[in-house]
């Protein structure tokens, strides 16, 4: 192999090289990433509703509206309307827990955590 061959055999496997890198590339996190922030701040937002924590409780449902967001922004590339649609209402639903507990008005914010557990 002359020098000329070699070096463009080594420009050519620098291009795929970065071009595959690149593709690699998300722009959010990982759809698992995700869910595990999900699962551990759910049960989290019960514990506080339970304890009539409005605050804490607030701050739970602000999280999970934000995932949502995540996982809405994940699916919407990948056309999957109905992933897309139920991102939408559960970050609909997070936002009403976390205005109810906001307003220490507990029976709501239990009520709409029901709506969300059975979305």
């Amino acid at each position: 192999m002359n020098q000329k061959s070699f070096f463009s055999a080594i420009v050519i496997a620098a291009v795929v090289a970065g071009a595959t890198a690149f593709a690699q590339q998300q722009p959010h996190r990982l759809y698992n990433e995700i869910m595990k922030d999900v699962g551990a701040t759910f049960p989290s937002l019960k514990k506080n509703l339970d304890a009539n924590n409005g605050a804490a409780a607030a701050e739970d449902a602000a999280k999970l509206e934000r995932f949502f967001s995540e996982t809405e922004a994940f699916w919407a590339p990948l056309n999957t309307q109905d992933a897309v649609g139920f991102s939408k209402r559960a970050q609909q639903v997070a936002a009403a827990i976390g205005a109810a507990a906001k307003a220490n008005d507990m029976k709501t914010a239990n009520a709409s955590y029901a709506t969300l557990q059975r979305a």
